[in-house]
């Protein structure tokens, strides 16, 4: 049989090339298509500086809050799942705390999911403790706080004068990860953790029931500066790996504070006392009592 002639011996390496180069482009562009509809779409951003909100709003998406935003009695604000909201680091008064915060008057209903948390964090390229000031509610109307983080916040929540839950959600990084006074409150099934306070409170004739939290790795665990009666009710936390201490009471504190039914990583009392600082290193102190030690860390998951 004689050989195929040049010409079509070329022609046939021309087509076959072209139709390779057909499939890598249809190729290259069902993967754009496919990835396409993967990749979820960019968050809508809305951006607040001092506002006063008097009516029912929702946020969604990522709102950034360059000052004060405020909520007043008729208001209330609904944030819903996987929102993100950004501070703006801005210091009008000069004391090395951030002064963006949303103040709470009316209600607030901010409750995320495990797969879709609300976020409450700075803005900065390199966030620090104190960035912004606060979630802070105070004589609230309505307060229902559930799978939140907050972080880099000088109080990742304050809670002051109201009926309020906060629950199954994340305080890192901030001074005070929650503080609270005067309040009817539930804190529970949080992680509260790298924090220079993970709880600081002042009793002031709360009524309070604090348990099923992992407080950890923060420079004090529980802080009790002042007028603490010993009706909080704090019971089956881990309050562990704190590393100033687990409890600390302030110069004013001159009651005693029970802490039942925790985990301290041991059982051994002598060991549980030396992380507190009370009584034992300054007599003008009351007294932690750490009774009914747990033998093992708790569950923290909370319904």
């Amino acid at each position: 049989m004689s050989a195929q002639p040049m010409m079509f011996r070329s022609r046939a390496v021309i087509t076959e090339t072209m139709l390779m180069r057909v499939r890598s482009v249809i190729l290259s562009l069902l993967i754009t298509v496919l990835l396409a509809g993967c990749l979820k779409p960019e968050m809508s951003v809305t951006i607040l500086e001092d506002t006063v909100i008097d009516d029912a709003q929702t946020w969604s998406g990522v709102v950034r809050i360059r000052g004060v935003v405020t909520i007043k009695k008729s208001g209330h604000l609904t944030i819903t799942p996987g929102t993100r909201i950004e501070f703006v680091r801005i210091d009008r008064d000069g004391d090395a705390i951030g002064d963006g915060e949303i103040l709470i008057e009316g209600g607030v209903t901010a409750v995320g999911t495990p797969e879709a948390p609300i976020l409450l964090t700075s803005a900065e390229k390199r966030p620090e403790k104190a960035d912004w000031k606060y979630l802070y509610l105070d004589f609230a109307r309505h307060a229902e706080i559930e799978y939140v983080i907050s972080e880099y916040a000088y109080s990742g929540i304050q809670v002051h004068f109201c009926k309020a839950s906060v629950k199954n959600s994340v305080f890192r990084h901030n001074v005070d990860g929650i503080r609270f006074s005067t309040v009817n409150i539930e804190v529970s099934g949080n992680r509260i953790y790298g924090n220079s306070n993970g709880l600081r409170y002042e009793e002031r004739n709360s009524t309070a029931h604090i348990h099923h939290n992992d407080i950890r790795q923060n420079e004090i665990g529980l802080f009790v500066p002042t007028r603490s009666d010993d009706k909080a009710v704090i019971e089956n936390n881990n309050i562990v790996e704190n590393r100033r201490g687990n409890v600390l009471l302030g110069l004013s504190q001159s009651g005693d504070i029970t802490l039942p039914r925790n985990w301290w990583g041991t059982t051994d009392e002598q060991a549980i006392a030396a992380t507190f600082f009370d009584y034992q290193y300054d007599k003008s102190l009351g007294r932690v009592r750490a009774e009914e030690p747990l033998a093992a860390p708790v569950s923290i998951f909370v319904e």
